[in-house]
């Protein structure tokens, strides 16, 4: 169900010299705890295919303490580990949208946290990004609260470093049309109230 991928720009850098990781005290920093965090939730899912919500946030959650990583960083490991470029075809944000639900509790911060972990996944497929954040808001998995904000800012402390501005901006440019589409039934909604 999911595959291997290349770097998807969720998991930082590999520089060991990097400023913005804290090494641990086995020697990993942030992003190589992330990395195998993300390799471990990815060996789970191709191995159990058909494995529950429940039993995916018990490993993503179990992955993220064992990592000794923040909470938020949840949501990033299990989009690393389960959406893939292919995820239209193989239909992998309807599977991991009530995973991904469970994990972000309708919790504006933590839907904040999967845009940007869906801005870093879509990096070198910008197309792909209005696509999942439409699907994700289709299957109940992302408030649109959280995307018109998101598209309202700019670059925030949400944002992932690997995402850039000029490549923010250009992801913001590719959802327009949902986010329109998302204002406009948000205005129909206040002047259908207020007759």
């Amino acid at each position: 169900m999911f595959g291997k991928k290349e770097d998807d720009g969720l998991l930082g850098s590999d520089d060991e010299d990097d400023d913005n990781s804290v090494a641990s005290e086995a020697g990993v920093d942030d992003a190589g705890a992330l990395r195998l965090a993300v390799e471990g939730t990815r060996k789970y899912l191709t191995e159990n295919p058909n494995a529950s919500s429940a039993d995916i946030i018990e490993v993503v959650t179990n992955q993220q303490m064992a990592s000794a990583l923040k909470s938020h960083d949840k949501v990033h490991i299990l989009v690393s580990a389960g959406i893939s470029p292919a995820f239209f075809k193989k239909k992998e944000i309807e599977k991991l949208a009530p995973t991904i639900s469970g994990i972000t509790n309708s919790n504006r911060i933590m839907e904040r946290h999967l845009i940007a972990s869906l801005e870093a996944l879509c990096i070198d497929k910008p197309k792909n990004f209005p696509v999942m954040i439409k699907q994700l808001y289709d299957e109940d998995a992302l408030e649109e609260e959280a995307i018109l904000e998101w598209a309202d800012g700019g670059r925030s402390d949400f944002t992932l470093e690997a995402v850039d501005e000029e490549t923010r901006a250009m992801l913001r440019g590719e959802a327009e049309p949902v986010v329109v589409w998302l204002q406009e039934a948000d205005s129909d909604e206040e002047s259908s109230d207020e007759e």
